[in-house]
């Protein structure tokens, strides 16, 4: 089965969720493509740029707990994720495939996203 998890926010706790969400899957052997939109690719450069507002982000700051980059690193190690960087976004924000993190497959669209999911199940994480 294939799942494609669309990210559009750099909340800390979402990122971590969407995190938590493609370990999760992976690990059962399912495909996952996640496709970072919006302020969510500000999150996956090589010098990100995090909101921690809420209490759950404040709180696993406090805490210490597991980054999400750590978490779609252990996911990425099935060999069953692929993580695009919108394009629509890059260009807006000025990245480059060079800004980001060395977890950032390449910088897609959603047609390749949409293509590469089709058929599965789709979560989005705003």
């Amino acid at each position: 089965m294939k799942t494609g998890i669309i990210v559009g926010s750099n909340e800390r706790s979402r990122l971590t969720y969407a995190a938590m969400s493609t370990v999760i899957v992976s690990s059962i052997g399912d495909e996952v493509y996640v496709f970072l939109t919006m302020d969510a690719v500000k999150g996956f450069t090589k010098n990100p740029e995090v909101k921690s507002e809420d209490i759950s982000s404040k709180t696993m700051v406090e805490k210490k707990e597991e980054d999400y980059i750590s978490l779609f690193r252990k996911a990425k190690k099935s060999g069953k994720v692929k993580i695009y960087a919108c394009s629509y976004a890059s260009k807006l924000f000025g990245y480059t495939k060079d800004d980001y993190s060395d977890i950032v497959d390449e910088i897609a669209g959603i047609t390749t996203f949409s293509m590469d999911v089709e058929g599965g199940q789709i979560i989005s994480v705003w």
